[in-house]
């Protein structure tokens, strides 16, 4: 039954899945991230597996709640081409499968997995492309507010930096969206490995901090970028190295975050004891 079930989810989510393997294989992608995924929160399966062998795993018809109309909206979603609703859906499904064969207890205990499969849905493009555009002028208007700072003459036309000898253009890769995505994903994931015993907030801390981790990192590119064709000419911030920076900032990134995770992890913050006053002699 298993196997039979597995074929037709496939077969009826073909299209989707298709689509969404062009989107993670584009060369603007801005969610490349989203072949590994699948295997991310299959891992957060496994942990979990000690948790399932305690649940009493009995099917429940309340599941059709949400099973049914997630496939109706799937359906509706594919006539009408639109990938985003239809991705959403797909995994809607998936819940309802969970919750109708073996009930709510383990869809509640599978929530995060399954709620983190979300990272694999590409967001709309237009949606992405004009947060995309917002996040590349305000990079090349700090990165020139950072320029003035460190006594270098620097103008801003739109998303091009000028500076004496070289003009820089902050494109779509240099607007640090798709790291900012990609590190979500991965603090999210990362948050799920402390240990059962700590605190809600310090999982929240390492997601939230992936935010500014992930621009900080990113302006940090771009005026070194900037400051390398300042200094050697427009070439220089080309080619390989503009590309690699990429690569490079992203590790850094990385880094601060599994430093600020062990932080996290090490602090506990202090208890006060309301319940005894110093005894007077």
């Amino acid at each position: 039954m298993g196997v039979g079930l597995a074929a037709a989810c496939l077969a009826l989510f073909w299209p989707t899945l298709r689509w969404m393997a062009e989107r993670f294989d584009a060369h603007d992608s801005f969610y490349s991230h989203g072949w590994l995924v699948p295997f991310a929160s299959g891992w957060l399966i496994w942990r979990r597996r000690d948790l399932l062998e305690r649940l009493s795993l009995r099917p429940s018809y309340a599941g059709l709640m949400l099973l049914v109309p997630s496939l109706l909206v799937h359906l509706a979603a594919t006539w009408l081409r639109v990938g985003f609703v239809s991705g959403i859906a797909m995994l809607t499904t998936i819940w309802g499968l969970v919750w109708t064969f073996w009930g709510w207890p383990a869809l509640w205990t599978l929530r995060f997995p399954m709620v983190y499969l979300l990272f694999m849905v590409p967001l709309p493009g237009v949606f992405l492309i004009n947060v995309s555009f917002q996040m590349k002028l305000m990079a090349a208007s700090l990165a020139t507010h950072g320029l003035h700072l460190l006594g270098l003459s620097a103008t801003q036309a739109g998303s091009t930096i000028q500076v004496p000898g070289a003009s820089v253009i902050v494109d779509d890769v240099c607007s640090g969206l798709r790291s900012l995505i990609s590190l979500i994903a991965l603090a999210t994931l990362w948050s799920d490995g402390l240990p059962l015993s700590s605190a809600a907030w310090k999982r929240v801390m390492i997601i939230g901090s992936s935010i500014p981790i992930a621009l900080v990192a990113n302006m940090v590119r771009i005026l070194t970028l900037v400051l390398l064709a300042a200094i050697y000419g427009p070439d220089a911030a080309e080619g390989f190295l503009h590309y690699g920076s990429g690569v490079v900032v992203f590790l850094v990134a990385l880094l601060v975050l599994a430093w600020m995770s062990r932080l996290l992890q090490q602090w506990s913050p202090p208890s006060l004891d309301l319940g005894h006053s110093p005894s007077s002699s």
